[in-house]
C-alpha cells in the first residue's frame, strides 16, 4: 500500500475565505480519499481471498494427513525390525505434525476476519464513510449559503426594510452553518488521511505477523524479524502519538479560527497576509449588456495593498467551471455608490488607467464594503504596528536566564531522575507561572527549591519548558527554522546528522550553549529511561515544540511538528557529534604536566599551550595551533616581550611572536593591544581543583578579577570569594 504524497495542507483561514484555490486543494484531498477507499476494498477482497485459499490448503493438508495414518505398510515376514516399526510408524507421526499445524492454522484463520477483515471494512465505513457525510454536509450548505447570498443581494431597493432585515438574518445563519461545517469537513478529511498511516498498517501489521507465528520456519527467521517488527510497532505508536497531538492542536486551531472570525470579520483585511494580499473575498462584478441591460457574475477577488492590484477570478462554487482566467487591474483608489445603485453595498474600484471605466463591484454586506474601501483606499506605506509578543522584553538569554535553567536542572537531576513521566506529566499551572516568573531578569529564585513538598519535580520541568517556550525567538531561532525543517526531511541518516550539527554549530553563542545545557540534561535523563520511561523519542516528543516554534501557527505548521520531534531526537543521538567531547588539558603547573580524569580529543591535546622562560607564551612545536578564544585570552593578558623581537630561539619565536607580538588577530578589539590587569572570564569546562590554590568550577561561571600569574599557562580571579589559579585554556575572556 502506498500513500499519497504531495498534498497540500488545507488551511482553515483558506477555508473561510473559500477561495478557487482551496476549492481545487479540496478536491485533490478527496480525490486521494476516494482512492485510499478504493485501495481499502481491494485489500479486503484480497484478505478474504487469501484466507479462503488457506482453507482450502487446510482442507487438503488434512487430507493428506487421513491418507498417511490410512497408509499401511505390508512387511514381509512375521517380524519387523526396529528399523521398519520407525518407517511404519513414521508417517503416522508426519500426520500428527500436519494435523498439529492445521489446528493452529484454524486458530489463526478463525480469528482473521475479527482481526484484519472487520478492522478494514470498519475504517472504511467508519471513518471515510464519516468524511463522506461531512462532503455531503459541506455541498448542501454551500449550496444553500450560495443560494440564500445571491437571493439576498438580488432584492431590489425598493424591498421595505422587514424584507431586508428577515433576508440578512437569514443570510447570516446560512453563512455560519456553511462555515461550521466547512472547517468540520476539512478537520474530518485531514485528520483520515493522518489516520490512516497507523491504524491500516497497524491491522495489516497483524495480518502479516499472525502468518509469522503460525509458519514458525525457523527460531533464526523470527529473531531477526523481531527487531524490525518491534522497530514498526514503535513507529506506528509514535504516528499515533502524534496524531493524537497534531488532532488536539488542530482541532484547537479550527475552534479558534471561527471564535475569532465571529467576533471580528473585519480584522482579516487590516493587516498584509501570506504574500501580501490585504483583502480577499467574493464580489459581484456588475457587467453592462447590450440594449442596457446588466448581469451580475460572482468574482473571488485579492488586493495587494503594495502594488494596489485588485485580481478578479470568475469563480461559483455551485457551478464550477473547468477552467477561469482571473484579470489583474491596478487601482488608484475606491468609492461607494450612492442611492443611485442597483443593489446594496455596491461601490466603484477606481482604475488607474483613466481610460478604463470604474468597475462596479457589490459586496457581501455594508461591513465587508466598508473593509474593502478602507483596504483600497489606505496609503501603501501605512502599516499597522504588529502586536508586541508579552514576553518578547521579560525573557532572554543572559545571565539570570542561564542561572535560572542551571538551577532548574540541578534540582532535577539531584532528585527526580528517575520519576516515571519526567517531563511528560505537567505541573500546576499557578505554581508553573510563578516559578517561570523568577527567570525574567532582577528576579530571583525561590530559595525553599530543593524543597520537593513545596517545589514538585514536574514543576520544575514544566517551569524548564515554559521557559524556553517564553523566549521572544525559539532556542532554535526563527532565522534557521526552515532549514532545519529541511535538514531532517532527509531520507538519509548520515546526511540528516551532518545537516543538523552544521546548522546547530550556526547557531548564535548563547543560543548554542543553552541548547548544550538542555541536551546533555536531557541525555542524563535518556539514560534512566528504564525507569522513568522516558526514552530519547519521548523527549524528543516534549521538546520538540519547546525547542523550534514556528513564526504563524497553521494546519501545516501544526503537521510538522513530526518533524521537530525527528530533529531533537537526531540531536540528542548525534550529540558527541554536535558539541566538543569535553574540555581541553589543563596547562603545566609547577613543572609537571597535569592530567586530565577523562580522555581528551587529539585536537585538544594538541592545543595544550606552554609558557617558556620570562613568560613568553610559546607552542608546542612548529605546528602548535590555538583556538579562537586561546588567542584571545593570550592576547588579552600577555605583555609583548623584547624577546620576542629580537630573534631568541628562533624555533619558537615564530610562535611566540604569532600570540604576544603587539599585531593583534583579524577583528580583534585594540584594547587587546595593552595588558588588562582587572576583568572578567566566562568558564568554558568543569574543572576540579587539585590543591588549595587552584579553583574549582563549573562551565558558564563567571571569574573576576582576572589578571596574569606568576605560573606559565595558568591566570589568577575570584570566584564566591575565593582566589586562586584558573587554567587559561578553561576560560574565555568577556567584554
Amino acid at each position: 500500500m502506498t500513500m499519497g504524497v504531495g498534498l497540500q495542507p488545507l488551511e482553515f483561514t483558506e477555508c473561510l475565505a473559500d477561495s478557487p484555490q482551496f476549492r481545487e486543494n479540496l478536491q485533490r484531498h478527496e480525490k486521494e480519499l476516494e482512492r485510499t477507499s478504493q485501495q481499502i476494498k481491494r485489500l479486503i477482497k484480497e484478505v478474504k481471498d487469501v484466507v479462503q485459499a488457506a482453507k482450502r490448503l487446510g482442507s487438503a493438508q488434512l487430507a493428506l494427513a487421513s491418507s498417511m495414518e490410512q497408509f499401511e505398510f505390508a512387511c514381509i515376514g512375521a517380524s519387523m525390525t526396529e528399523d521398519e516399526r520407525v518407517i511404519g510408524r513414521s508417517l503416522h507421526h508426519f500426520a500428527h505434525l500436519i494435523r498439529t499445524i492445521e489446528e493452529e492454522r484454524e486458530r489463526m484463520l478463525g480469528r482473521a476476519h475479527e482481526q484484519i477483515i472487520q478492522p478494514l471494512e470498519k475504517f472504511r465505513k467508519e471513518h471515510i464513510g464519516a468524511v463522506k457525510e461531512g462532503k455531503k454536509k459541506f455541498d448542501k450548505k454551500t449550496a444553500k449559503f450560495c443560494q440564500t447570498q445571491e437571493r439576498t443581494l438580488s432584492l431590489s431597493l425598493k424591498k421595505p426594510e422587514t424584507v431586508f432585515q428577515e433576508a440578512d438574518a437569514a443570510m447570516d445563519m446560512a453563512e455560519r452553518d456553511f462555515c461550521q461545517a466547512s472547517l468540520e469537513y476539512v478537520f474530518q478529511l485531514q485528520a483520515v488521511q493522518e489516520r490512516k498511516k497507523f491504524e491500516l498498517v497497524e491491522t495489516l501489521l497483524g495480518f502479516v505477523f499472525g502468518w509469522w507465528t503460525f509458519h514458525h520456519t525457523a527460531h533464526d527467521v523470527h529473531a531477526d524479524a523481531e527487531p524490525r517488527v518491534r522497530d514498526l510497532q514503535l513507529r506506528i505508536q509514535r504516528t499515533r502519538s502524534n496524531f493524537e497531538e497534531t488532532s488536539k492542536q488542530t482541532e484547537s486551531l479550527m475552534k479558534k479560527m471561527m471564535e475569532v472570525r465571529q467576533m471580528s470579520k473585519e480584522e482579516d483585511g487590516s493587516d498584509d497576509g501570506p504574500g501580501g494580499v490585504s483583502r480577499a473575498g467574493y464580489l459581484f462584478l456588475m457587467e453592462k449588456k447590450a440594449f442596457g441591460t446588466t448581469t451580475w457574475s460572482k468574482q473571488f477577488c485579492t488586493y495587494e495593498k503594495r502594488s494596489r492590484i485588485l485580481t478578479l477570478t470568475p469563480y461559483n462554487q455551485i457551478n464550477v467551471k473547468t477552467s477561469w482566467s482571473p484579470e489583474a487591474v491596478c487601482l488608484c483608489g475606491a468609492v461607494a455608490c450612492g442611492e443611485a445603485a442597483e443593489r446594496r453595498w455596491c461601490w466603484e474600484a477606481i482604475p488607474a488607467d483613466r481610460e478604463r471605466s470604474p468597475l462596479t463591484l457589490q459586496a457581501l454586506s455594508q461591513r465587508d464594503r466598508a473593509a474593502w474601501l478602507a483596504a483600497v483606499d489606505e496609503p501603501p506605506a501605512e502599516r499597522h504596528p504588529q502586536k508586541a509578543s508579552v514576553n518578547s522584553e521579560e525573557f532572554a538569554l543572559d545571565e539570570t536566564g542561564f542561572a535560572f535553567v542551571r538551577k532548574l536542572i540541578s534540582v532535577i537531576e539531584s532528585r527526580g531522575l528517575e520519576e516515571q513521566g519526567l517531563y511528560r506529566v505537567a505541573g500546576v499551572a499557578s505554581k508553573v507561572s510563578r516559578l517561570v516568573a523568577c527567570g525574567a531578569p532582577g528576579r530571583r529564585l525561590p530559595p525553599a527549591l530543593h524543597d520537593p513538598l513545596e517545589w514538585e519535580t514536574k514543576t520544575l520541568t514544566s517551569a524548564l519548558k515554559s521557559y524556553l517556550r517564553a523566549l521572544p525567538d525559539p532556542l532554535l531561532t526563527r532565522a534557521l527554522h526552515d532549514r532545519f525543517i529541511a535538514v531532517v526531511k532527509c531520507e538519509r541518516r548520515a546526511e540528516r546528522a551532518a545537516g543538523v550539527c552544521e546548522l546547530v554549530r550556526a547557531l548564535p553563542p548563547h543560543n548554542r550553549d543553552m541548547l548544550l545545557l538542555v541536551l546533555a540534561h536531557l541525555r542524563k535523563v535518556a539514560a534512566k529511561s528504564d525507569k522513568n520511561l522516558m526514552s530519547e523519542s519521548n523527549l524528543a516528543v516534549c521538546f520538540g515544540p519547546t525547542l523550534l516554534r514556528p513564526e504563524r501557527e497553521t494546519v501545516a505548521s501544526i503537521l510538522e511538528l513530526k518533524f521537530y520531534n525527528v530533529l531533537v531526537e537526531t540531536m540528542l543521538e548525534n550529540y558527541d557529534e554536535i558539541f566538543e567531547a569535553g574540555p581541553p588539558a589543563p596547562p603545566a603547573h609547577n613543572g609537571l604536566l597535569r592530567t586530565s580524569p577523562t580522555a581528551l580529543p587529539t585536537a585538544s591535546r594538541n592545543d595544550i599551550s606552554l609558557v617558556g622562560a620570562g613568560g613568553i607564551a610559546a607552542g608546542v612545536g612548529p605546528g602548535a595551533r590555538y583556538s579562537p578564544h586561546h588567542h584571545q585570552l593570550l592576547q588579552h593578558f600577555t605583555h609583548p616581550h623584547p624577546l620576542a623581537h629580537a630573534g631568541v630561539g628562533r624555533s619558537s619565536s615564530s610562535s611566540a611572536e604569532s600570540v604576544s607580538s603587539a599585531s593583534p588577530p583579524p577583528g580583534a578589539p585594540a584594547s587587546a593591544l595593552r595588558p588588562q590587569r582587572c576583568t572578567r572570564v566566562r568558564t568554558l569546562y568543569a574543572c576540579l581543583g587539585e590543591s588549595d590554590g587552584e579553583l574549582s568550577f563549573e562551565p558558564n561561571q563567571i571569574i573576576t578579577n582576572v589578571a596574569p600569574s606568576g605560573e606559565p599557562g595558568w591566570l589568577r580571579g575570584s570566584l564566591n570569594g575565593k582566589t586562586g589559579l584558573v587554567p587559561e585554556n578553561y576560560v574565555e575572556p568577556l567584554p
